[in-house]
């Protein structure tokens, strides 16, 4: 993978998030990153912006179904980071329904959930529900995500669009009405 990505943004909490449109498949990625004193977590990551400084150890890399390869291996070795599908201070949540493997990270202590491909959050059409089609079961991910709204979340960081950071609750909701 060669995209040329966005400088990090921040988003507050130790969240940071990057992103750029690969034609390969036609859609735009998004990496979220969660930093703090013992290390850094980057979800699904995409090539490194180039603008930004590389990070240090000690970084784990996290991706977030089957499907999301990206760029994992080669920032595995960009950075001397480990591959996990656990990290402390998040709760894993697997979303069956979605696609292979797809797996929710819920963040209490800032109220963030990090999520692949089960909830995208692109225009024109805003927050949805991965498209059927590449659904492994859609009625049963309806309802892993109606159990992720019973989570007192209020920020979504995503694989494919713009994180929402405030009002994620009632976004949820009218999602699943």
């Amino acid at each position: 993978m060669s995209l040329s990505p966005s400088s990090l943004t921040s988003h507050g909490h130790g969240f940071s998030t990057w992103h750029a449109y690969d034609p390969s498949c036609k859609a735009e990625l998004w990496s979220t990153l969660f930093s703090n004193s013992r290390e850094t977590i980057l979800f699904d990551p995409i090539d490194w912006p180039k603008d930004n400084p590389l990070l240090t150890p000690p970084v784990i890399i996290v991706r977030t179904n089957t499907n999301h390869d990206r760029f994992c291996n080669e920032m595995a070795v960009l950075v001397q980071g480990k591959i996990e599908t656990k990290v402390a201070g998040f709760e894993k949540i697997p979303l069956p329904g979605a696609g292979e493997g797809e797996t929710a990270y819920f963040h209490p202590e800032s109220k963030t959930l990090v999520v692949g491909d089960a909830l995208i959050n692109l225009p024109p059409y805003g927050l949805t529900l991965l498209p059927d089609k590449y659904c492994t079961d859609p009625v049963q991910l309806r309802q892993s995500v109606r159990r992720l709204s019973q989570l007192p979340i209020e920020r979504i960081f995503f694989a494919h669009g713009a994180p929402i950071v405030h009002s994620g609750p009632s976004q949820l909701s009218t999602l699943l009405s």
